[in-house]
């Protein structure tokens, strides 16, 4: 049916609301990619549920590992309006002390392969990354058998998994050699760099930009969940803050460096989420820290919002339900929210 010319008017009208800079009406806009999204085998599922080695005074109601596959990825994808996603390897979770698995090596090359696998079904829309423990003796070999096999869109390292320390030099080398590895093969890093529930953040981000960020001087690197591990609690504000510091002072230090904003604002919901599971953990975590909300807003605009990408650390949390988070949490304004979901990394096609 054709619209009358009142109809029409009122479009346009509406339209020029939306257009116009600084009108207080805001078109939203939906985010470009995930920028932090996990797959998992069926066999790295069963692995991690049969070897799993219990914490001393862990409350024993963890979450059973599941498989999530491409498919169940683009699918929520799907339902949220978003084109392209990272595809995250979870071979990484494999190689930690806090699981006991088989041949593990071999066990860890096959949960990239099986990720290769998944991206290779949705070519044009994933971008699927290698994973590994940097800590693990054969960390150099899996990942040149990433690089080998094509599964070379990035690289995932997760130090909390690793239970990597800070104040060993050893594994500071080893974290370095890694990053030496990425840069040479050309393979963008998503770091997880918060590595335990107690941790001195500002140190650590310090020994990372000085001792680590430099052997990689060539490719991107994405620190996950703004320097903390989802949530932003007291810990997480320290991490960032010093990231902004020390790029606010020394800008060409960070010409490379990204930060995703996976999982780091909460839902009031997540208050009831169930026991054990991640976003209750992260909500106990936060809860004590009242001014997060706008310490949090107010270093995004110091660090610069073009650094920071949208990411969902699916499947901990759908994007539909994010996207919702952020317009309703998040105490930016509707166009800088837009603009962090406009963001897409250099490491994308």
């Amino acid at each position: 049916m054709a619209l009358s010319g009142i109809s029409l008017r009122f479009l346009y009208s509406a339209f020029i609301l939306l257009a116009l800079p600084g009108s207080s009406i805001t078109a939203q806009t939906l985010p470009v990619a995930d920028h932090h999204a996990h797959l998992q085998s069926p066999t790295a599922a069963r692995l991690l549920n049969e070897g799993a080695i219990p914490l001393p005074g862990a409350p024993g109601n963890e979450e059973e590992e599941k498989t999530n596959t491409a498919a169940a990825l683009i699918a929520q994808l799907d339902a949220a309006g978003i084109r392209r996603s990272v595809a995250l390897s979870d071979a990484y979770r494999l190689g930690s002390p806090f699981v006991h698995v088989p041949g593990e090596a071999a066990a860890v090359d096959a949960e990239n392969e099986w990720t290769l696998r998944q991206v290779q079904l949705y070519p044009q829309r994933l971008v699927g990354f290698c994973s590994v423990n940097p800590t693990r003796p054969y960390a150099l070999a899996a990942i040149d058998h990433c690089a080998r096999i094509g599964l070379r869109g990035g690289l995932k390292l997760h130090l909390a998994n690793a239970q990597f320390r800070f104040d060993d030099p050893a594994q500071i080398r080893e974290l370095r050699d890694v990053f030496a590895a990425a840069d040479r093969l050309r393979m963008p890093i998503l770091i997880h760099l918060r590595s335990a529930a107690v941790w001195d953040a500002k140190r650590s981000v310090q020994i990372f930009m000085d001792q680590v960020l430099p052997s990689a001087p060539n490719i991107p690197v994405q620190v996950a969940h703004l320097g903390g591990w989802g949530g932003y609690d007291r810990t997480t504000d320290d991490s960032l803050s010093t990231f902004v510091d020390a790029c606010v002072a020394h800008p060409g230090r960070c010409r490379h460096l990204f930060f995703d904003i996976a999982a780091v604002v909460l839902a009031p919901t997540d208050a009831d989420a169930a026991p054990g599971s991640d976003l209750r953990f992260l909500w106990n975590e936060q809860k004590h820290f009242p001014g997060a909300p706008d310490r949090l807003a107010a270093n995004l605009r110091r660090l610069g919002l073009s650094r920071i990408l949208f990411g969902t650390d699916w499947p901990v949390v759908t994007a539909s339900d994010y996207i919702s988070t952020l317009h309703t949490n998040l105490r930016l304004t509707p166009a800088e929210t837009n603009q962090i979901f406009s963001n897409l990394a250099p490491y994308f096609p």
